[in-house]
């Protein structure tokens, strides 16, 4: 019997509730389609800013995962230390790479700062942008990086491949550099 008063008591709060809010359906489908078309004005306004960062050539990549391809192992990166910043002139690198032309791979850093930017590229398409760059750094070996930026999510994943080593996928985010 118990929990038959507490069914009531319930219903009764909760019609109680609705009954204060004093919205009709109307006025709900309303406040709704406003929160829609908040989000969506919000969402162009990160896809215009992301845009912004690109063109400016003023963005920074911080990875979180990498990979040797074809089917390496994948290392996660717990340090916020690593990225690998783009400015107007210059490219500063210090991420971890794999290097080793047959196995045993091993792990280094690379860790330069070069203004030595070939064939910069930047892409827009439906997702956001491709953008592509090589350069030699500062060796006989060059180095082809290719960002694919997700402007929705600010997800990138970027690939450096050489002319020496195979092929190395990032996994990370770009985030404006102020």
């Amino acid at each position: 019997m118990k929990y038959v008063y507490l069914i009531l008591a319930a219903a009764l709060l909760a019609t109680s509730a609705s009954a204060q809010t004093g919205m009709t359906r109307e006025q709900m489908e309303s406040r709704h389609q406003e929160r829609v078309q908040m989000r969506d004005a919000r969402h162009q306004t990160e896809i215009k800013q992301m845009d912004s960062i690109v063109l400016n050539r003023y963005y920074k990549f911080m990875p979180t995962s990498f990979q040797q391809e074809p089917a390496g192992n994948m290392h996660q990166i717990y340090s916020i230390m690593y990225s690998l910043a783009m400015y107007k002139d210059y490219v500063d690198i210090d991420i971890p790479y794999i290097v080793g032309v047959v196995a045993p791979y091993h792990l280094t850093i690379m860790n330069y700062i070069t203004f030595d930017i070939q064939k910069y590229t930047a892409v827009q398409n439906e997702d956001g942008w491709t953008i592509s760059f090589s350069s030699n750094l500062y060796s006989d070996n060059t180095y082809t990086f290719t960002f694919k930026i997700y402007s929705i999510t600010r997800e990138a994943v970027l690939n450096i491949a050489s002319t020496l080593y195979p092929t190395v996928t990032y996994y990370g985010s770009i985030q404006q550099i102020y």
